[in-house]
């Protein structure tokens, strides 16, 4: 026979497993990835007069549209920290609302499969203007040595400080943020940077490929393949400005 101490023990020890068991499966399991695919309903792709390719993905209530530049794998090499640039919109269609953390990444398919997160643009801005403060402290000081490489060196820190300038207004202004969309405002767009000065990125092939992944709430992954150029001997003829 039990005794009234060792009932106490095993209906406590079954109580405490039946209150764990629903949180065993409170998890909730991560979904199939929506793949963006050529020729499949929702899935659309478009070379634009303006020089840019433009993948949309359509499903459940939420249209994702992801625009590079066709020139842009040369660009990155004329860029601050040679990031590369996407451009992303989001718009809701549905009747409640939907968060969009604005969680971006990127794979490099072909540079060893490295997975960058965007460039946070607050922190970009901040290594920016440190960059910019060292140069002209460093400025300063090599005038100091040689004042007759003066003008030389100061208009070559002003030039970078007027780029840099531009680049930090760029991003206050123009990149992707977090937000709540509704029937009452429904879009959001803006810009991501990429860095590739990563010691698995090298030189960029011909063609390049990438897998830009949006992830949303409750484990929910959009993935876009793009390749750079789309097809072979791709190019389009931008159409002048009127």
């Amino acid at each position: 026979m039990w005794d009234l101490r060792e009932l106490h023990r095993v209906y406590g020890l079954t109580a405490c497993l039946l209150l764990a068991a629903p949180l065993v499966h409170a998890h909730k399991k991560p979904q199939p990835a929506k793949r963006w695919a050529a020729n499949v309903p929702g899935c659309e792709f478009k070379r634009g007069e303006d020089g840019r390719y433009r993948w949309t993905m359509v499903a459940d209530d939420l249209g994702i549209t992801v625009m590079v530049d066709s020139q842009e794998l040369t660009k990155t090499r004329h860029r601050l920290y040679h990031g590369l640039a996407v451009y992303l919109s989001a718009t809701y269609t549905g009747q409640s609302k939907l968060e969009f953390p604005a969680d971006v990444r990127m794979e490099f398919i072909l540079h060893h499969n490295v997975i960058e997160a965007y460039d946070d643009p607050t922190e970009l801005s901040t290594r920016l203007q440190n960059d910019v403060d060292t140069l002209v402290f460093d400025t300063e000081r090599e005038m100091k040595k040689d004042p007759k490489k003066a003008d030389e060196k100061t208009a070559r820190a002003r030039e970078y400080e007027k780029e840099v300038a531009e680049f930090i207004e760029f991003l206050s202004t123009q990149s992707l943020q977090p937000a709540t969309l509704t029937p009452g405002d429904p879009e959001v767009h803006g810009w991501v940077f990429f860095g590739t000065k990563n010691k698995w990125i090298g030189p960029w092939k011909n063609p390049e490929h990438f897998i830009l992944r949006v992830l949303l709430k409750d484990k929910v992954v959009w993935e876009f393949p793009l390749f750079m150029p789309p097809s072979e001997d791709d190019l389009i003829l931008r159409k002048r400005d009127e």
